[in-house]
């Protein structure tokens, strides 16, 4: 029984060594997406709703040194127990920006900053009254207000808290998309 060697001029052999390559340079281009310049996280609750849902997975970009106001991003802030947790947000004020909360109403410069269900004040008795975002800070908060953990509690977290900002839903894929 004949031994099969690789033979670069024959045509069968060239194939599979084109095939090779090709899912190489496939298998690098998903390392490199997936582990270096983006990460996965799974969103777990509905501070974010209706933009994230519980249980999405999201598609994360490492690092963001230039937050936007709009910008849904991934920041770590204090817990009541001075711990370090991550929550996703959306960036309501960046440095300069005037906040003013009024319950679960924000107002930034004196427009309201909008929410995904609206201005649904459910936490009336909460006033904080006008003040200057710090340059290098950034206000967080939640679309659905009435059960986000964002700045109204922990106050303008440091652009240096941010750990990416979030680009996509990849899972479910009925929910595949980009995030506004």
């Amino acid at each position: 029984m004949e031994e099969h060697r690789f033979i670069p001029w024959r045509e069968s052999d060239r194939r599979l060594l084109v095939t090779a390559a090709i899912l190489a340079l496939a298998l690098g281009i998903f390392i490199t997406v997936f582990y270096v310049v983006f990460t996965t996280i799974r969103i777990d609750g509905p501070s974010m709703a209706p933009t994230l849902l519980n249980g999405d997975r999201i598609l994360l970009t490492k690092g963001y040194p230039d937050p936007a106001v709009g910008d849904v991003l991934s920041v770590n802030v204090p817990d009541e127990y001075g711990r370090s947790v991550r929550v996703i947000k959306r960036v309501a004020a960046i440095g300069g920006d005037t906040v003013e909360v009024f319950g679960d109403r924000i107002y930034v410069n004196g427009d309201l900053a909008p929410s995904g269900y609206g201005a649904v004040p459910e936490h009336e008795d909460f006033y904080a009254p006008p003040f200057v975002v710090p340059d290098g800070m950034v206000y967080i908060a939640g679309d659905n207000r009435g059960v986000s953990y964002d700045s109204r509690i922990v106050g303008p977290v440091p652009v240096s808290a941010v750990n990416g900002r979030v680009v996509a839903i990849v899972f479910p894929l009925h929910r595949l998309g980009g995030v506004e």
